[in-house]
C-alpha cells in the first residue's frame, strides 16, 4: 500500500481534536473550582448512614436501657429542627430473638452516641 494512500497529505488527523470539545471541558473543569459551593442551612449530620451507634435512655422503672445498631438512613427533621435516623437495631437488652430490629422509627440524633465507623 503507497504511503500517501495510508496518511493523508498536511496535518495529521490522529493528533487533532475538534477546538469547541476543549474549550467545553476546560469551562466544565474551571467552573467547578471558581463557583462557590452553596452551604447547608441545616449543618452536617453527625452520623452518615453505616455509622454503628448506641442509644441509651432511663425507662419507666428508671433503669439504664442502651441498643446498639446501625445508622440506615439520615433525613432533617422539620418539627424537631433536628437530623434525625433511621436505625437498624442489632443488639441490647432485649432478648437475642428480639434482633436485628428494624421499626421505621426515627431517632433524633442528640439521643445517639458514636460506637464506630463502618
Amino acid at each position: 500500500m503507497p504511503t500517501s494512500a495510508r496518511f493523508p497529505e498536511g496535518r495529521s488527523q490522529h493528533f487533532t481534536f475538534p477546538r469547541r470539545e476543549l474549550l467545553q471541558r476546560l469551562a466544565s473543569v474551571t467552573l467547578l473550582y471558581l463557583v462557590p459551593r452553596p452551604q447547608s442551612k441545616y449543618g452536617s449530620p453527625l452520623f452518615v448512614i453505616g455509622d454503628k451507634v448506641a442509644d441509651y435512655w432511663i425507662d419507666e422503672f428508671n433503669k439504664e436501657c442502651i441498643e446498639y445498631g446501625n445508622v440506615c438512613g439520615v433525613c432533617w427533621h422539620p418539627d424537631e429542627r433536628e437530623w434525625a435516623y433511621s436505625i437498624e437495631w442489632t443488639g441490647g437488652g432485649m432478648p437475642d430473638s428480639c434482633y436485628p430490629c428494624f421499626d421505621n422509627n426515627l431517632t433524633i440524633g442528640g439521643d445517639l452516641r458514636l460506637v464506630s465507623h463502618a
